[in-house]
């Protein structure tokens, strides 16, 4: 499903208007000082965001961030606030389009912050092989993720990797789309269930059992919400699925 969902949000989808579903839309408003800081990025970034959660713990000052599948840079962005010119954010993802948005706005984002130079960094890679497209040693105080573990195929192997690049005592803090049942194969193979964080959703338990399995002894849920299928057709694929 890696082409299609490239397709899907690199050339189908303009804006996050374009969604089926609000499986991928942040409903809850963040606090002020997240809507303080989100209000420094560019209008492109904002529109492109395709998120379903807020992904940013509190005390940043100074920290080494990575995040999963930055997409058009909008949770970079702010981070990079967040962690300061000490600080560091690394967003990688594998839509070249998406990656062209973030990029051409780094400028814009280090004069808006008044930092001397840019503490973000974009990369082009596949986050189920980040080990290629990583720095060897690199470690990470903080790995986020914001509704892009869904996507992926190899889910234990990115929760593998993700932990084997966390410092001692850092952490992986992310939203993600979950469901209350084991969805079909034949929904798996649906490209706009799977693109729209739907068909790959993992069974909730499954996650656990995988989380625990890579290393990552006490998974937490700070907040969870049931999403909205406003499509009929897409309804009536997923049946009794919640």
């Amino acid at each position: 499903m890696q082409n299609e969902v490239k397709q899907y949000y690199g050339t189908e989808l303009k804006t996050s208007v374009d969604l089926k579903t609000n499986a991928c839309c942040t409903l809850t408003p963040p606090p002020l000082y997240i809507r303080n800081a989100l209000s420094q990025i560019h209008d492109e970034v904002l529109a492109k965001y395709y998120g379903c959660g807020l992904t940013i713990p509190s005390a940043l000052e100074g920290l080494t961030v990575l995040d999963l599948g930055s997409g058009s840079g909008r949770d970079c962005y702010l981070l990079s606030q967040l962690v300061g010119q000490s600080g560091c954010v690394v967003g990688v993802d594998m839509t070249e389009e998406q990656l062209e948005v973030a990029s051409k706005h780094l400028a814009f984002h280090q004069q808006k912050f008044g930092y001397q130079k840019s503490n973000v960094q974009f990369i082009k890679g596949d986050i189920e092989n980040l080990n290629e497209c990583l720095p060897k040693g690199l470690k990470f105080d903080l790995v986020v993720s914001n509704c892009v573990l869904n996507l992926v195929s190899n889910k234990k192997k990115v929760l593998s990797d993700v932990f084997s690049l966390l410092s001692d005592g850092g952490e992986f803090y992310f939203s993600d789309v979950y469901a209350d049942r084991r969805v079909p194969d034949t929904l798996k193979r649906d490209p706009v269930l799977w693109s729209e964080c739907l068909s790959g959703a993992l069974y909730w338990n499954d996650f656990l059992s995988l989380a625990k399995g890579s290393g990552f002894i006490d998974p937490r849920v700070v907040e969870s919400k049931e999403i909205t299928v406003n499509n009929d057709e897409l309804k009536e694929k997923l049946g009794k699925i919640r």
